[in-house]
């Protein structure tokens, strides 16, 4: 278990998630979750783009 995650719920598919980060993505649905690469693709209505997103929360998203 990751102490820096601990405090923070990760995203699982299907989730809605609000991007805390400074790249200002706004509000995205989870697609998929792969966890032995440790990423997510998540779907940004606001930028229009699907990305690549680290899984693990380290605050840099809120599930919602």
């Amino acid at each position: 278990m990751d102490l820096f995650t601990i405090n923070y719920k990760s995203a699982e598919k299907g989730s809605f998630i609000k991007d805390l980060s400074f790249k200002g993505r706004s509000m995205g649905y989870v697609l998929s979750v792969d966890k032995i690469t440790n990423m997510m693709k998540v779907r940004f209505p606001k930028t229009g783009r699907k990305e690549w997103v680290v899984w693990n929360n380290y605050g840099h998203y809120l599930v919602i």
